[in-house]
This record gives structure tokens, sequence and C-alpha cells, in this order.
């Protein structure tokens, strides 16, 4: 029987470099960390990753590593420090500079919190070290939402003014570290920045009287940004109502003149709970539903009783089954109740070319309305197109992205999925795989239902549970393809649909924290 095991704490990882080896000729090294786990008897699984430092031998990292802590189980942790070559890196691809292998017991039994370790290269040359502080992070289950605002900031551009941004940062046993960086402004003394809403936990632990600091930047697109100045409080000062605090600049302090370069105000700050999926839904977000069928030759031709595509006199088949089944839990979600119908792997009518993705409506338009919509459309025009090869979903997937990628903000929210339902093997892995990370930056989940009696080995692939899919050296920013064979399922549709959908909520809510959206106010009735 298996056992589920329960983590004892959530700890943040943090980490700082020394005196790295230097693998690039004309330059410094470009220092990334990936972080790896091997829990008991489970293999190597990759947990996350910090931010790229460009340039630099001795890096802090801001971007921590969020990590289950197990009490009861042996957690073998594989630090890699590579050095990144290009905008986008995969430890797979970049240089290494050096690995670290440490338990995390070995880290959290420190009492100082912190641990230094040499890394290593794989000849066992040691190539620089690192620092590893944690802190436990208590679920507090609430977020601080905060707007800022600076007024009368320094004038630091020649020829404007500022392009200012701020930084957030949290006391810790080893000093200040940063939590959080805003979007930069221009040409402006005065800039209100985008509202940002960070978990509790990230910012002070659920101790409001822990200090903060807040430190205000010009941004420069070459060379280093220029500090406008900083201050230092606490949420429970903030939240009580102080709301207004001057920036002091500590190179300018020695000046007999010298007050302040600014001030910052709180524009907004309040406590609010840690949001859900329903959140998300009384505030508006559209659930949106596209749905991909697949009409290539392995199928059948739909007017023989043999065909997947049949339809049967008193009997739905496996593809009217799937679109009954899932689009009838999600339509509700859908305020206008239109429905994406495209197919892939035919020729349409006129046509002898093989056409990868065509509205299922043989129109211009492939939107129909409701589930009823979907099957009408299905039965009549399946008939209708030539059926073909190879099976290629690529196509089918940058179109849902592209559909996905409109029109989304924090005040317009809407939440793309693709149902792709096929009866096999693909023949473009590469070109898919390709599709699926781009498209894991974007408000779109893919689930795709297998029908027939293929063994469907690349749908699990497509998954993602063994880890991030990568492609060209680029990795998935998030997990977002459900793959479900239906014949597991044929004779229970609810099962089928729950298989099918129950990752959804936990992948829109991850797009959403990404985003720094929040639930939107909701509407009262009229």
């Amino acid at each position: 029987m298996t056992t589920t095991h329960i983590p004892t704490s959530r700890i943040e990882l943090r980490f700082k470099c020394t005196k790295l080896a230097n693998l690039d000729v004309l330059s410094k090294s470009d220092p990334q960390i990936y972080v790896s786990e091997k829990r008991g008897n489970r293999p190597l699984t990759y947990i996350g990753k910090t931010e790229k430092i460009k340039n630099n031998l001795n890096p802090i990292f801001a971007t921590p590593i969020l990590i289950d802590y197990y009490f009861e189980e042996s957690q073998d942790l594989r630090i890699s420090v590579v050095d990144v070559d290009g905008e986008i890196s995969s430890a797979d691809h970049d240089d290494p500079i050096g690995d670290l292998s440490i338990t995390l017991g070995n880290i959290v039994a420190s009492q100082s919190r912190r641990v230094v370790k040499d890394i290593k290269n794989k000849h066992g040359k040691v190539t620089g070290s690192i620092e590893i502080t944690f802190e436990e992070i208590a679920k507090t289950g609430h977020n601080l939402l905060l707007r800022l605002g600076g007024l009368n900031l320094d004038k630091k551009d020649l020829f404007g003014k500022s392009d200012p941004y701020y930084k957030i940062f949290k006391d810790t046993a080893n000093g200040f570290v940063e939590v959080y960086k805003s979007e930069y402004i221009k040409n402006t003394l005065n800039p209100v920045w985008k509202e940002m809403v960070i978990p509790l936990e990230n910012l002070n632990g659920g101790d409001m009287k822990r200090p903060i600091q807040i430190q205000v930047f010009d941004y420069d697109s070459i060379g280093d940004h220029d500090l406008i100045g900083i201050f230092s409080t606490t949420m429970d000062e903030v939240l009580l109502g102080k709301k207004e605090f001057p920036l002091i600049n500590p190179k300018k302090t020695t000046k007999s003149n010298y007050k302040n370069s600014g001030f910052v105000s709180f524009y907004d700050a309040r406590l609010v709970k840690d949001f859900s999926f329903l959140d998300f839904l009384y505030g508006g977000c559209e659930i949106s539903l596209i749905v991909g069928i697949d009409c290539t030759g392995s199928n059948g031709e739909p007017t023989s009783s043999t065909s997947l595509h049949y339809k049967h006199p008193t009997k739905p088949n496996e593809y009217a089954q799937a679109i009954v089944s899932v689009g009838s839990v999600l339509t509700p979600y859908d305020t206008d109740g239109l429905i994406g119908v495209y197919g892939f792997g035919a020729s349409l009518p006129n046509s002898y070319a093989t056409d990868h993705c065509f509205p299922m409506t043989l129109t211009q338009n492939p939107e129909v309305l409701g589930v009823p919509g979907v099957l009408d459309t299905y039965y009549n025009n399946i008939t209708k197109v030539s059926f073909s090869g190879p099976t290629y979903f690529a196509p089918l997937i940058d179109k849902a992205a592209k559909i996905a990628a409109k029109g989304q903000s924090q005040e317009q929210q809407k939440y793309t999925i693709l149902m792709i339902i096929t009866d096999g093997e693909i023949t473009d892995m590469d070109n898919t795989i390709e599709a699926i990370v781009k498209a894991s930056v974007l408000p779109l989940s893919i689930v795709i239902v297998g029908v027939g009696l293929d063994s469907f080995s690349s749908m699990v692939t497509l998954d993602g549970d063994d880890g991030p899919l990568v492609s060209k050296g680029v990795r998935a920013e998030r997990d977002i393809v459900q793959f479900v064979p239906l014949r597991n399922y044929a004779s229970n549709p609810q099962e089928l649909a729950s298989e099918t959908l129950k990752e959804i909520p936990g992948q829109l809510l991850s797009y959403m924290k990404k985003m720094n959206y929040h639930p939107n106010t909701p509407k009262m009735p009229m």
C-alpha cells in the first residue's frame, strides 16, 4: 500500500556564491542555480531555479527555491551552478561551473541557518563556494496587496528625469534579502507603480513587526542602476496608518542641506486571504473551451461501423462521449457559451492539401454555442472532410495560444482550456513540445483525451509529470498538459471529466500567481 507523506515544513532556500570559476573568455560568467531533489527511493526530480545574474563571479541570487521538508525521509539535493549561454537557460545545455550534493537535513540542522560549502566540477576541482541560507515558511493563508507611488524623487538622468523602480527586502538572520522587484516607469519623478500581491509568508513570515526595507532605483539600460533612496518600516506600521516615508540616500547624508530624495507613499496596503480557484471565478474570470478533433485516416472512414467517428443510431462514439463529459463541466463557467471547434489531419472540401488546423464549422467562424453546438457541428461535418495525416498537434496548440494571449489583464481575466481528442501517436513530437513550452507562459491548459486502443506512449511524455518539458534549451514555465485515455473511464463519464480536469484549478492559480493577478471584486447583481 502506498503511503502519502505530509510535509513537516515548507523551506525557503537562498543562495550566494563567491569566487566562481570564470568560463567566459571575453567577460565574466553569467551564473544561475538549478536545484534537483532525490527523495527516498524516488528518481531525481527538478525543483526550481534562481534567476540568471550577468557578468558576476560573486552573485547574490534574489530568487529563492521553495521545497517541502519531510523529517522522516532522506532528501538528497543536487545544487548545480551553471554559466548561462544565451538569454534562456537549461541546466542540461549550459556550461557547468560546479555542483554540490547535500541533504536537506544537513541544511536545516544548521543552528545558524547558514551553510557554506565548496562546489566542484566533474573532475573534482573546487570551482567556488556556495552559501545556503534557509527559513521555514509558515503558511498564513493571507497575501499583502500593495500599491506604491513616489513623490518628488531625485532626478538621475542627464537628459530626462528618472526611470524609477523599487525593490522590497525582508530581514533575515543573514541580513536583508530581496523578495520583490517592481516594473520601472519611464521619465517621471512621481511614479505610481502597478498594484502587487505577495504572500505574507514570503514578506515577513507572518510577523507583522518584522522589518522590511524598500529601495528605489533609477533604471539604466546600460551600466549600474542608480540608487535614489532607502527606507525601512514594518507592515504593522503601514497597516496601522503610516502611509508616507522619506527616501534617504546614504551617500548624501553628509551634505548639510540634504533632507531626503523624495517620498514613497502606500496608496493601498491591505491583507487579503490566500486566493482560491473559486475566488477568481467569483471575480469574473472566464473559462473558455476550445475543442480539437482528430480527423486523421487512422480513425477509419466515419461511414464505416468500425470507425471511431461512426455515428451510431443510439450510442455516442468516443469522440462524442469526451465532448459531452468534459464540455458539460466547463460550459457553465463560459459567460457567452461559445466554444471554438477545430479539426486537424484532413483535407477540406475542394482541396487536396492536408490541413492541420481548420474550423470544424467549415466556415471562417470556428465558434458554436454550447455542447449541443459542438456535437451538431462534429456529426454534420465529419463526413465532409477527407481523412488524411500525419497527426500534428503543434498547429492547433499554436492557434489556441494566440487565442489565449488576447486581451489578458488584471481587469479582464480569461483562462483557455484546449481539449484535444485523438486516436493515436503524434508525428510532430519536437514541434509539439516546442509549442507547449511557448504556451506555458500563457493562460492556457491543454487536456488530451485518447480514444481507441493505441498505447499513447508519447502522450505520457507530454503530460510532464516526470519533470518540465524542455525544447531547444527552454524549459516550460508551468505544467499545462493533462492526458487521460478514455478507455479507463468509458463506463463512468463523470469520472472521465473529473480526471481530465482535476489539474485545471492548480494550473490557473499558478498562472495568476506568476502574473501577480488577484481576483477582481465580484459584480453585484442589479
